[in-house]
Order: C-alpha cells, then sequence, then structure tokens
C-alpha cells in the first residue's frame, strides 16, 4: 500500500472548511461529521503528481497511519453520523453498527446520482426552443436556392445603343512546300533516304552483382522509468497515494549491413535514318480589310510551290451607350453583320452570370449572337 495523505471535511452543518479527517465532530458547532465529501488539500480530484512535486502533500506519519483502518467510515441509520470504521457503536447516539446499512462510498454514490438527478430534472423543465422541422428546413433552402438561380438566370438589357463603326477582315493563309532534312529511327512515307547509322538508342539496367553496405538506423529504447502518483479517496479521512511508472524513451543509433544490388548500364544501338523531305508550311498571310460592307477575299499570285491554305474571317461592329458615353466592340456572323447599319440603333441583352451577350427586340428575345473584344 502506498503512503497516506490526512483528507479533509467542511461541515454542512455550520459550514466550517478544513476539518482533519481524523476528527469526528466539527471544533466549530459541535455537530458530529454527517453527510460529507473528504478532500485533499493542495490536490484537486483527479490530479496527478510528478515525483519531485510531493513537497506541499501532508502525509501520515508511521504511527498515525497504523491507526487507520483499511475500511472507509460507516453511516448510523439513526442518526446519519459518519462513524470510524474501528468504532462498533455510534458515537453520538450509540446505535450498534450491525444496524447500519451504508457505508462512507455508498452514501456518496447515492449523493452524486441525486444531484445527477436533480440537474437532469432542471435542465428538463427549462423551455426548450421550438425547431424547424426538417422539412421545413429543406423547404426553405430550396425556395432561397430556386430564387439565387432565377437571379442569376435573369437578364440585363441596354436598350438604346447607336452603331458607329463596322469594320471586317479577311485572311487566307500561303503555304510553301519546303524541304527538311531531318532524323529519326524511322523514315517517314516519302522521305528521301541520304544515310543510315548504327547509333546509341538507349541503355538497358542490368544487374551486375551484390555489395555489402553499412547502414545507420536508429530505434527507440526505455532510458528510465519516471515516477507519478494519483491519489484514492479510502473513505475513512485518508487518501492512499498510488505509485505509477511512466517509461521514457530514448533515440538509440546503430550500423547493420545490408547487401545492394549493383547495376551496369549496357549501350544498345539502332539504325538511324537521316533523310529530306518536303512539307507544306504556313509562309505569310494575305489579308483583305475594310469599314464598307462589301468584304471579299485577297487575290492571291502563287508561285509553283506555293498553295492557299487556311482561311478565316472576322466581322465588327462598336456601338455608343449615350448615357455613360461608353463604347464596346462586338464580334458577329457575316449575316447578321449584313443587316447592321451605322448610326443605327440596338438593344443588347446579357446575362447576370456573365454568359455570352446578344441583341435583342423590343420584347427581349435573341435576334443575334455577339462576342465582345476584350
Amino acid at each position: 500500500m502506498g503512503k497516506l495523505v490526512m483528507g479533509y471535511w467542511d461541515c454542512p452543518y455550520c459550514g466550517a472548511k478544513g476539518i482533519a479527517g481524523n476528527i469526528t465532530g466539527c471544533p466549530s458547532c459541535g455537530r458530529a461529521r454527517g453527510d460529507v465529501q473528504f478532500y485533499m488539500k493542495n490536490v484537486d480530484e483527479g490530479e496527478t503528481r510528478e515525483q519531485h512535486e510531493t513537497g506541499d502533500i501532508e502525509y501520515l506519519t508511521e504511527e498515525q497511519a497504523q491507526q487507520v483502518s483499511d475500511n472507509p467510515d460507516w453511516y448510523c441509520s439513526f442518526c446519519n453520523s459518519l462513524n470510524s470504521d474501528n468504532a462498533q457503536f455510534c458515537t453520538t447516539c450509540g446505535a450498534s453498527r450491525a444496524d447500519s446499512e451504508s457505508n462512507y462510498f455508498d452514501q456518496l454514490k447515492k449523493k452524486q446520482e441525486k444531484e445527477a438527478a436533480e440537474a437532469a430534472a432542471q435542465a428538463a423543465s427549462r423551455p426548450v426552443p421550438k425547431k424547424k422541422s426538417p422539412l421545413a428546413i429543406l423547404a426553405v433552402a430550396a425556395a432561397m436556392i430556386i430564387a439565387l438561380v432565377l437571379f442569376l438566370n435573369s437578364s440585363k438589357t441596354t436598350g438604346g445603343l447607336t452603331v458607329t463603326s463596322l469594320n471586317w477582315q479577311r485572311i487566307i493563309t500561303v503555304e510553301k512546300n519546303r524541304q527538311f532534312s531531318e532524323s529519326g529511327w524511322q523514315a517517314p512515307d516519302g522521305a528521301e533516304v541520304t544515310s543510315r547509322k548504327q547509333e546509341l538508342h538507349h541503355y538497358d539496367r542490368v544487374l551486375d552483382h551484390y555489395e555489402n553496405r553499412e547502414v545507420q538506423r536508429s530505434r527507440q529504447v526505455v532510458d528510465h522509468y519516471e515516477t507519478y502518483y494519483t491519489y484514492s479517496d479510502r473513505g475513512n479521512g485518508t487518501f492512499e497515494q498510488i505509485s505509477h511508472q511512466r517509461p521514457i524513451y530514448t533515440t538509440e543509433y546503430y550500423t547493420e549491413t545490408v547487401r545492394e544490388p549493383v547495376y551496369r548500364q549496357v549501350p544498345r544501338y539502332a539504325t538511324k535514318y537521316y533523310y529530306n523531305i518536303r512539307r507544306w508550311v504556313a509562309d505569310h498571310n494575305a489579308e483583305a480589310a475594310g469599314t464598307d460592307q462589301n468584304p471579299y477575299w485577297p487575290e492571291l499570285n502563287l508561285a509553283s510551290d506555293e498553295r492557299a491554305g487556311q482561311r478565316s474571317e472576322e466581322y465588327r461592329f462598336t456601338v455608343e451607350d449615350p448615357k455613360n458615353q461608353s463604347t464596346k466592340t462586338y464580334r458577329i456572323a457575316e449575316a447578321d453583320w449584313m443587316k447592321l447599319t451605322v448610326g443605327g440603333s440596338l438593344d443588347i441583352t446579357s446575362k447576370r452570370t456573365g454568359g455570352s451577350p446578344y441583341i435583342s427586340d423590343e420584347k427581349g428575345e435573341k435576334v443575334a449572337d455577339i462576342e465582345l473584344v476584350e
């Protein structure tokens, strides 16, 4: 058994504090020790102490410890006085211990259960805020989502815009047939092979042998043990100090021999082809542009080694907003661009989410798709 520590109790009648556990009557009011709970000075319930932190613990002497029973105190069934285990009769009323129905721990358990029941009853008596049903919460959330989607999908129309300019551009890429000197592990179709050579293609990693190598490793090992203490209420005005051991680890380093594979690089060769090949590549652009509505493709004067390649075209218009005196330029399909006139008025509608704008009629219906030029 560990060392014994003096416990204390508070008088439930007059409120006197810090009465030693070996005193069975209150020095202040004279009432016998009744429904109490023992505690230690300087140590909170459930607290642990390291070995070097026990300087303020009030230990019993060996002589005092020998006079303390190993059993908890018992309660008198007639006057509820708490008596030492050594007493066969109640020191207050003289009733026999044989009539006792509970000891210190029995009474403490009943008290704790009563306090828990009272706390639960008090919590149950508090008004509970009304909770919305899950269906109601879902309905509100759904309504909010629908409202947000409708708002984001709604459109904003800017009317009364004036077309200030029209312009167009058409481009034809002219390609030239050029000869290239190249090499590779295969000759493409149509290539004129000029030479072949055996050249290094790659290296294979091949196991050659094994070697022993010393490597440093580490492991955690127990260095020593530290002692710490907990304290147990013995139910008789004393507490027992219980010793525990906590392992303290340290890092230990050691050398280990391992066998490691050693590889060698083996060169692999293959036939590499050197060849000439002709390809059509973009050489220059032929461009036509204007601000009228008579677009045309540029004329091409092609040499014998040239050909017409990819064609591209773009049609733009610029509008002015007279309200804030701002201008914006848009791209538009040729057929819709041909319907515009400089000085004419139009409306442009765009989604609040930033989707593609479009030209709209007086009802907000789409007339033509457009794209804002950044």
